[in-house]
């Protein structure tokens, strides 16, 4: 798995390089134009992102080797992704706070899955350092996607405190990793190439584009690089279980609902990574509830 690791650490930095470069030659290409462009985001972020959540749906059929099992764990883990839709749109507030917290400690297991042994507190600064690092650079930016989120205004307060938060984990994470005696030479070069190719990235680009890079291009595929997508079998998993999320997320939330697209996007981040965190947990619970052990 480390090679494939590296393989794409060193995309994930070629690729973040490349943006950088592209984005400054082409005055066209406005990538700081939110507006007209939450379209794009939707589908990027409903599709390539969300994929590496239906990676559970091999989990799940590699879990059980009993069809009525497979299909009672399906129908759980569904029913918990619509609860969790319920929560957000009956409470949006507490749907934002429960995603923030979530993403937290997510991205640090999950993006560092591969480095064994590390402290807790170094998986802690990186998720969330990912999770609020453009508050740093577009403090206003995020308080406006937030606003909108939870529909009503909130304290400039909170916002400073985020990004003296986001600034302490961001030094605490490059400190724990620098002085760190379990962590190689080569992975403490490519977790600071990484960390400053996000950075930057972070620092130009408005928070939604910078967020549907890292959570696609780096956190998505880490994730399923983490699972091992090893067979046609298992692409086919992914798009079979994926497709159904993008178009609910289109058809019956945006088509007919009508909620808007941001809405949407993290509505459905927060619904599919309370399922996609606690996941393990419960099927440990489904495993001995229903006596059956592959």
């Amino acid at each position: 798995m480390l090679n494939k690791i590296r393989v794409h650490q060193a995309i994930y930095v070629i690729s973040g390089l490349f943006l950088m470069f592209f984005n400054h030659q082409n005055a066209f290409f406005k990538i700081s134009d939110i507006n007209s462009s939450l379209a794009i985001i939707f589908v990027i972020i409903m599709s390539l992102g969300v994929s590496h959540g239906a990676s559970d749906s091999i989990v799940i059929w590699n879990a059980y080797s009993n069809i009525k099992t497979r299909a009672i764990a399906f129908l759980v883990y569904i029913s918990i992704v619509f609860l969790g839709l319920f929560v957000w749109f009956q409470s949006p507030a507490l749907g934002l706070v429960s995603l923030i917290l979530m993403s937290i400690i997510h991205f640090g297991e999950s993006d560092l899955t591969y480095l064994k042994k590390v402290p807790q507190m170094m998986k802690v600064s990186w998720g969330f350092a990912m999770t609020l690092l453009p508050v740093i650079f577009f403090e206003n930016d995020v308080k406006n996607i937030f606003d909108i989120l939870v529909n009503f205004e909130i304290n400039p307060n909170v916002f400073l405190a985020l990004k003296i938060l986001t600034l302490f984990f961001s030094f605490s994470f490059l400190f724990l990793v620098y002085t760190s005696n379990i962590i190689t030479k080569k992975d403490k070069i490519f977790l600071f190439l990484e960390f400053l190719i996000t950075l930057i990235l972070a620092s130009f680009l408005q928070p939604l584009f910078w967020f549907a890079f890292y959570f696609c291009f780096l956190h998505g595929i880490r994730a399923l690089i983490n699972v091992g997508i090893n067979s046609l079998r298992d692409l086919l998993f992914l798009i079979i279980f994926t497709l159904p999320v993008t178009l609910f997320a289109y058809f019956v939330l945006f088509e007919n609902l009508q909620i808007e697209y941001l809405n949407i996007i993290f509505s459905i981040l927060m619904a599919l990574t309370i399922s996609h965190m606690f996941w393990p947990a419960i099927n440990r619970f489904l495993s001995n509830l229903l006596g059956e052990h592959k």
